[in-house]
């Protein structure tokens, strides 16, 4: 039977420094003794060393995964041999110290009494509109090291995911890409390693500008027929917008067929004209179709942040929603790149 340990050999510190450093704190220190949690992060197995330095911490652990998200099977067995409860996401419910949440998920069912952290970007954009906040809610994807995980990571992961399921070769195709957030922008970094041939759709001439400046071909989303020559043109199509059904609701779906489709964000962007078998991963987001959807070496600093970010939260009872403290943003991202052998300028380029 499978325990934290096993993963904490699989993943090592060269692979998760953080979380190996984090480990080694929490169980001398016992910082959140007692402290009442519940954890709702995708429940891969990589997200077992995540709740292995809380569970450490001396917290009380309550796991469960979010909607969009299934879990691996293996984790429930590793958390019952390590005697944490895992709950289905439907079930949670009642108070808690601490919420810790993917996609805001948590915020109609469960009542925190000391605060909240919440990792993603749709999360933090409903937290930040919530007008009773009681208790601090801290943001970590407000974070420059956000990127480290959604842009390189979910970047690679996609690329990764792309490169496997088209069971084709793809060097040097025509690659379109809708939305260019973070993960879009990472997504074309790491195509761009086999095709100079790179075009992205947005509506935010902030956007388009930057889309140009890293030497993409920029297609406005108002100018609907430089959009549809875009998609005839391509043969791999990726979405990374966050809107649900934004292809079936703005393009005709035959202007899609015969083309390599992927879905990059947690909803179905191609929508109701669409059927599973016509985008690869049946529509979900299509990195998880991988045994390993993001490396843990970009997993490592977001996992150590959402974590950390408890401390924000018990240090700065301020009701509200915030970012994580700056300073502690720019310390992870440059332990992080030296670690790796990036340097800032490089992520700076990228970001």
């Amino acid at each position: 039977m499978s325990r934290f340990t096993d993963y904490f050999a699989l993943y090592d510190p060269v692979a998760a420094p953080f979380m190996h450093q984090m480990l080694a704190q929490y169980d001398k220190t016992k910082p959140l003794q007692g402290i009442t949690i519940v954890h709702n992060v995708p429940l891969t197995l990589t997200t077992l060393l995540k709740i292995a330095c809380l569970d450490a911490a001396g917290a009380d652990v309550t796991v469960t995964n979010p909607s969009f998200m299934h879990k691996a099977p293996k984790t429930i067995e590793v958390l019952q041999q390590e005697g944490l409860r895992y709950q289905p996401l439907a079930d949670i419910g009642g108070s808690f110290d601490l919420l810790l949440d993917c996609g805001a998920e948590l915020i109609e069912q469960c009542h925190a009494s000391q605060g909240i952290v919440e990792l993603t970007r749709t999360g933090a954009m409903r937290y930040e509109a919530y007008q009773d906040a009681h208790v601090p809610i801290v943001s970590v994807d407000n974070t420059r090291l956000k990127s480290l995980e959604t842009c390189l990571g979910t970047g690679e992961g996609v690329y990764r995911a792309i490169m496997k399921l088209a069971k084709k070769q793809l060097h040097n195709k025509k690659l379109l890409i809708f939305g260019f957030g973070k993960v879009g922008t990472g997504i074309a970094y790491y195509f761009s390693k086999i095709t100079q041939d790179i075009t992205v759709v947005d509506m935010l001439p902030e956007r388009l500008q930057r889309i140009e400046k890293r030497g993409y071909q920029a297609v406005s989303a108002e100018l609907p027929q430089q959009v549809e020559a875009a998609i005839k043109q391509a043969d791999i199509i990726v979405t990374a917008t966050g809107i649900k059904d934004l292809i079936s609701n703005s393009y005709a779906p035959a202007w899609f067929k015969g083309k390599i489709l992927a879905n990059a964000g947690a909803e179905d962007e191609f929508g109701f004209n669409f059927k599973e078998s016509e985008v690869l991963a049946a529509k979900k987001p299509v990195n998880f179709a991988l045994k390993e959807p993001t490396l843990m070496r970009f997993l490592d600093p977001i996992f150590y942040a959402h974590n950390l970010a408890i401390e924000d939260v018990l240090n700065d009872t301020t009701a509200g929603f915030r970012p994580l403290n700056q300073e502690t943003d720019k310390s992870i991202v440059e332990q992080w790149a030296k670690h790796h052998g990036w340097s800032l300028d490089e992520l700076d380029r990228i970001f």
